[in-house]
């Protein structure tokens, strides 16, 4: 099982991972297509997020061991989700200041230092992108602590099944809440871990019974792909169909609590049904290994290029030209990241999800006994 033997990998599993990545960059693409005479890219945008988020949490819980103790277990949380955050954040500095010299004729070195303190709240908002990783470091902290109290697979379904149910309510009555706890919204997205925290409890849990089934009797997810997507369709836009409004876990924006749950799962039924049955490749497997590191890059292409490709498309509402031109953008962003990808993996790896590596210019971050290091650098 993938639980348990960190070091395998499971081809549906990147796959899986591969294609949520490509709804990420072709989601927050086609958002800037959006017109008043065209719903196309509104509605295309709105099936994406009903589902793309919880995808990647519950996916992340199939990759949960038991914690055996839990400062180690922080220790790796930190380098793994929050080292390559801050990465990201330097990458991103220096575009931020020619941006803004190029766009403002100033540096607007206010906004840059308001950006870089944002970071203490939890708040990415050099490369916006990576609140996932915050979200997740935050989520994986609190699922370490309870996993230390509870272990059987029954009662963490139960767990997860109420912090899914219960981060919903919060976050539809998120005012009220924060007046009544002090803690203001998603600071360190703690709201939005809250529901993180279910999709990721319920996924290690059910993670083990999808694996029997493809070891067992594949031809089951054939009719759970037509299941899922079709269900989808039919459900997506249900669930407050108001013009601009569409499910956004980063603004701890849900909707009606039953919708939101029927198109989440129905759409990551879809995802993992159709890449058990898809033959895995290269690419699939290149890009499922390699999500932590695309997940920073689009927060370039975000805040940088989109809304300008964006602009260059001219407005109409032929749905054919609006997905054709989404899908060659997004497959070129992508392409653009491959260098990128391999350059960041050759060289500082440990800065961006693979701190146990040992070079070329960096050690093996997680075998430093860092109390000990800042112990002897605070004597010198």
């Amino acid at each position: 099982m993938l639980n348990k033997k960190s070091k395998s990998r499971i081809e549906w599993v990147d796959t899986a991972k591969a294609i949520g990545m490509f709804l990420v960059f072709y989601g927050h693409f086609v958002k800037n297509l959006y017109s008043e005479t065209n719903d196309i890219a509104f509605l295309q945008h709105k099936y994406i997020y009903a589902f793309h988020m919880p995808l990647f949490f519950f996916i992340s819980g199939f990759y949960f061991k038991p914690v055996t103790s839990f400062s180690l277990k922080f220790k790796q949380l930190f380098l793994r989700r929050l080292l390559p955050v801050f990465a990201f954040a330097l990458l991103s500095l220096p575009l931020w200041l020619i941006y803004n010299f190029i766009s403002y004729d100033s540096l607007k070195l206010g906004t840059i230092v308001k950006q870089i303190l944002s970071y203490g709240r939890g708040n990415p908002q050099l490369n916006i992108i990576t609140w996932f990783l915050v979200c997740l470091f935050v989520a994986e902290v609190i699922i370490a602590a309870i996993t230390t109290i509870f272990k059987k697979p029954f009662a963490l379904f139960i767990i997860g099944f109420v912090f899914l149910v219960g981060g919903v309510i919060i976050s539809n009555r998120i005012e009220q809440f924060s007046a009544l706890t002090g803690v203001d919204k998603n600071v360190w997205f703690i709201h939005t871990a809250i529901i993180a925290i279910g999709f990721y409890l319920l996924g290690y849990v059910i993670y083990p019974y999808i694996n029997k089934l493809v070891n067992t009797a594949k031809w089951v997810f054939i009719p759970l792909v037509f299941v899922g997507f079709v269900g989808l369709f039919f459900t997506y836009n249900i669930n407050s169909p108001f013009e601009g409004f569409n499910v956004n876990m980063i603004y701890a924006q849900y909707g009606s609590l039953l919708w939101f749950l029927i198109s989440s799962f129905l759409g990551i039924l879809g995802i993992i049904s159709l890449s058990i049955i898809l033959k895995s490749n290269k690419v699939f497997d290149f890009i499922g290994k390699n999500t932590l590191i695309l997940i920073g890059l689009n927060g370039i292409f975000y805040a940088f290029l989109n809304k300008f490709l964006g602009s260059l498309y001219p407005d109409n509402g032929i749905w054919w030209q609006i997905t054709g031109y989404a899908l060659v953008i997004s497959i070129l962003s992508l392409l653009v990241c491959y260098p990128i990808i391999n350059a960041l993996n050759k060289y500082v790896p440990q800065l961006f999800g693979r701190p146990k590596q040992d070079g070329p210019l960096l050690p093996n971050l997680e075998a430093i006994n860092w109390r000990a290091f800042f112990r002897k650098k605070l004597r010198q």
